[in-house]
């Protein structure tokens, strides 16, 4: 079927309504409106070119109808913001993860090696978003109240705990004591072994 008298807004309806073949028309229709929004990175970023730029902005549209964003209104406009946030996005990634190349080093061998440092772009977002996160922190801070200081616990008190804690669960778990004690019994037993053979081989060192 030709689609190519409708309007976006129509294009959309008839996706929207089970017919994804519709899909081409309004890719063609929106391609110019990608492209113009990504004059500006062209050449910028190495691993991006004028199809990869384009299939964005098919997976925009895609994600607007999936996801029923669009409600009114000229779905171009619509689309326009939404790729121009996207690029943005992808542009900001991009130089959070890629270093820039500022010259080329050679040694001694004729070995040639890339200088590369983090982008102006990268360093300022990085120093923007920790002073945010400071700023937020220092907020959270203020609006809370001051922390009970806890004493520490004394030797005492911990030995305490810890008896009620064995008491409790040795209570609700008895197998688990008849093991334990069946435990006692078999360590001390080779602990009092032991000791005699300490005491044997002392007096036979001594005759």
């Amino acid at each position: 079927m030709d689609y190519s008298t409708y309007s976006n807004e129509e294009l959309v309806s008839i996706i929207e309504a089970g017919d994804e073949a519709a899909y081409d028309q309004l890719f063609r229709n929106l391609a110019p409106i990608t492209l113009h929004e990504a004059e500006m990175y062209r050449g910028k970023m190495d691993t991006y070119s004028t199809e990869d730029f384009l299939q964005e902005g098919n997976i925009v549209v895609w994600e607007i109808i999936s996801r029923g964003n669009f409600k009114s209104g000229k779905f171009s406009t619509y689309f326009g913001g939404a790729i121009r946030n996207r690029l943005i996005r992808i542009w900001r990634d991009y130089n959070l993860k890629n270093l820039v190349c500022i010259g080329e080093q050679e040694d001694f061998h004729g070995n040639v090696t890339r200088i590369l440092v983090e982008s102006d772009y990268a360093k300022e977002y990085r120093q923007k978003k920790a002073e945010q996160q400071k700023r937020w922190y220092d907020k959270k801070k203020a609006t809370q109240p001051p922390k009970e200081k806890k004493q520490p616990m004394t030797k005492e008190e911990r030995s305490r705990r810890v008896c009620a804690y064995q008491k409790e669960y040795y209570a609700t778990h008895p197998d688990k004591l008849a093991e334990r004690r069946e435990k006692n019994r078999i360590a001390e037993k080779a602990r009092r072994e032991r000791k005699k053979a300490e005491r044997l081989a002392a007096q036979t060192a001594q005759a």
